[in-house]
């Protein structure tokens, strides 16, 4: 039963790794779950564009309007119902409306655009503008400073380019590490501290020398608290 067990945690381990390394290395496109996931949903494949949204089953209105300097062909809808969603598809302009409901979670289309410098993307979700973090840019996510926001071409080949630590989240947990410093590393060595006192009551209380192997830990401690400290600087630029 204790082998059992064991194999089932070591397979468990392999399992949550290999997500781990798909997420760093292997996520290039966006990923939501329709009917859970709330927001827009804006990436590109191949040089075709995708703009889909979801909403958490409730009654959710999404609209807005994409243009560019150059033309837009091969519109494909997803999920689209007639009777409630209006799309205008023009060669520089699109405009869209679609209602999300406990029924219907999910929409959206694609589109090719050629000879363009920028798409200029104005979303809405419920009428306004005051929901930002749900517009969703990217493999990792990025969220526009604006309700109304361009994309250069080139932009998201040029997401997939950067290291992994500079996209979202990770790049928003460091920053915010480093941006509260003083708070993250009083944690740390707290956290550190107790750890080496359960150490000194457990494991090092049995050992000669005592006073060495705390003194030692708590030197390897604060080392390592400077190591991080370097390490999220190099992280955040």
């Amino acid at each position: 039963m204790a082998n059992g067990n064991l194999k089932i945690k070591i397979v468990a381990s392999l399992v949550m790794l290999a997500l781990a390394v798909f997420m760093l290395v292997g996520c290039s496109d966006i990923f939501y779950i329709p009917g859970a996931s709330y927001g827009y949903y804006i990436w590109e494949d191949d040089g075709t564009i995708f703009v889909e949204w979801s909403v958490d089953r409730k009654d959710t209105e999404f609209s807005g309007k994409i243009t560019t300097d150059g033309e837009i062909s091969s519109y494909n809808l997803k999920e689209w119902e007639e009777d409630s969603d209006i799309i205008k598809a023009g060669e520089k302009e699109t405009i869209f409306s679609s209602t999300l409901d406990g029924e219907d979670y999910s929409d959206g289309f694609n589109f090719i655009p050629d000879d363009y410098t920028y798409l200029e993307f104005d979303l809405k979700i419920n009428n306004n503008y005051n929901e930002l973090s749900r517009v969703n840019v990217g493999g990792f996510l990025e969220n526009p400073e604006n309700g109304v926001f361009r994309v250069e071409k080139g932009y998201f080949e040029s997401v997939r380019m950067k290291p992994w630590y500079q996209k979202r989240p990770f790049s928003e947990f460091f920053y915010k590490l480093f941006a509260n410093k003083y708070f993250t590393f009083l944690y740390l060595f707290i956290l550190g501290a107790v750890i080496i006192e359960i150490l000194r009551v457990t494991v090092i209380a049995g050992k000669s020398k005592k006073v060495l192997w705390v003194a030692s830990s708590y030197i390897i401690l604060i080392a390592a608290e400077v190591c991080i400290y370097f390490i999220l600087k190099f992280l955040v630029g």
